[in-house]
């Protein structure tokens, strides 16, 4: 029996080269040559998968599940590959008859890894080889269904495509630049001394420059295209990486519209009650966070704040909440459980991201559904996605931020403003919106190459108008 790849070339079918086959594959059955005919007619994109995906995250987790979803929804037929103790999109997916799990294992890797995972400098070192051979199980796993039955696109979800199947284009969905947080690390370093520690501080230092180096970056190589949540990134890609602007798409991330809405509910009477929603890590700047809250008192709000996140990376930043002078003022909630963030956001008057170089912030997003008001930082990529009562901070400055506080304390009476912020959320975040985008962002892959660059060039600033 013949190969499919002998009348499908480059996943394009057609009559012409379906009646080729016919010639050239002598001794197929008719039945099989029937099923392949149906599945090509009735499948939109047969997609192999592979990155992170949870029903409990936010961020691109979180949205990745929701994309998976509405691919099979338009008649995609998905192949994801993983370790199901590492990432298992099962309960997000349900049962589905375009969707198969394909368990990829490197156990001897994993199990050496987790049995040296508390070994100074030795852990660091079975890490990095299990995710090295992880990603060797990843490709071969995906290349033998792939000469079963071939697959259209390659898709790789939060990360950069760590290696090439012959044939197969691969696209990256990638969380954004790489290094961010290395970046502001170098940036942060003064108070991560003074929070962390002289020792702590030296170490991240250390692994942020040999997180920057080349042997830290990702193998951009490997990637065919790249799509990244706003124009900022892609600049970065483009500007600092050289990746050429033909190779990188933007699409923002989408947002469950059924969950995260407006409720009706009054602001409390000269209050402004203010979110801080995700990691607390030295690039999302807790720090200008309270700072500006503290100046707000001294002008007279009465601001209320809750900061809803957990410490990672860096060790010591909860210092920055048990030394601010108001302590009746502040709640810090370490863990929300996902089911419990919508009407998290809805009890706040504002949610406030002063992140540098963010790619995307989720929780943005979801505030703007659910009718919030957000003030971002001038390093936001959400900056692509705001109403006209979002705030983009002029500068990362106390003042600035401060100023942007007392705005949105003065504005937030303003009638019909939660339409303003949940219109937004429709134009850009509902599923249908971002499936679509992504899947011709897939499907242009397919195309002849000369034409990729002015369809993939086209789309991003059509998904950003």
């Amino acid at each position: 029996m013949c190969s499919k790849h002998e009348f499908l070339e480059a996943g394009n079918f057609s009559v012409f080269s379906f009646v080729i086959g016919i010639a050239t594959c002598r001794g197929r059955v008719g039945r099989d040559r029937r099923l392949l005919d149906a599945s090509l007619v009735t499948t939109e994109l047969t997609i192999a998968a592979t990155g992170f995906v949870s029903p409990d995250a936010g961020s691109m987790a979180g949205a990745n599940g929701l994309l998976l979803k509405a691919l099979l929804a338009r008649s995609c037929r998905i192949d994801f590959f993983s370790k199901s103790t590492f990432v298992d999109p099962r309960p997000v997916i349900g049962n589905h008859g375009h969707f198969l799990f394909h368990e990829t294992i490197n156990a001897f890797e994993d199990g050496l890894r987790r049995k040296v995972q508390s070994v100074p400098g030795l852990s660091a070192l079975t890490q990095r080889w299990d995710s090295s051979s992880y990603n060797r199980a990843i490709l071969a796993s995906i290349d033998r269904a792939h000469h079963e039955k071939p697959f259209d696109v390659c898709l790789w979800l939060g990360d950069y495509a760590r290696g090439r199947i012959s044939g197969l284009p691969n696209i990256s969905f990638a969380q954004g630049p790489p290094g961010t947080d290395a970046r502001s690390i170098l940036r942060r370093f003064a108070e991560i001394k003074r929070l962390s520690g002289r020792l702590n501080a030296w170490k991240w230092w250390g692994m942020a420059r040999l997180r920057l180096s080349p042997l830290g970056l990702p193998p951009f190589g490997f990637s065919d295209h790249i799509i990244v949540g706003s124009s900022q990134s892609k600049s970065t890609l483009i500007n600092q990486f050289g990746i050429p602007e033909s190779r990188v798409s933007t699409l923002q991330y989408p947002v469950d519209l059924q969950v995260f809405e407006p409720r009706n509910g009054a602001s409390t009477p000269g209050v402004l009650r203010c979110l801080w929603l995700g990691r607390i890590i030295p690039r999302k700047r807790l720090d200008l966070f309270l700072d500006a809250a503290e100046m707000a008192v001294a002008r007279g709000i009465d601001v209320r704040l809750t900061v809803a996140g957990d410490i990672r990376l860096v060790p010591g930043y909860e210092k920055l909440i048990e030394d601010f002078p108001y302590p009746e003022r502040v709640t810090w909630r370490k863990a929300v459980p996902r089911d419990e963030v919508p009407e998290l956001i809805r009890q706040h008057d504002v949610l406030i991201q002063p992140s540098e170089e963010e790619d995307f912030g989720s929780s943005v997003a979801e505030a703007q559904a659910c009718g919030i008001p957000v003030i971002v930082g001038p390093t936001n990529g959400n900056r692509d996605y705001l109403s006209a009562r979002d705030f983009v901070l002029r500068e990362a400055s106390v003042d600035a931020l401060c100023d942007a506080m007392d705005a949105v304390f003065t504005r937030r009476e303003e009638p019909n403003a939660a339409a303003i912020s949940r219109e937004t959320a429709e134009k850009f975040f509902g599923i249908d919106r971002v499936a679509e985008g992504i899947l011709e962002i897939l499907k242009a892959q397919k195309m002849p190459s000369r034409l990729n660059q002015r369809f993939t060039t086209a789309l991003s600033a059509k998904n950003r108008s």
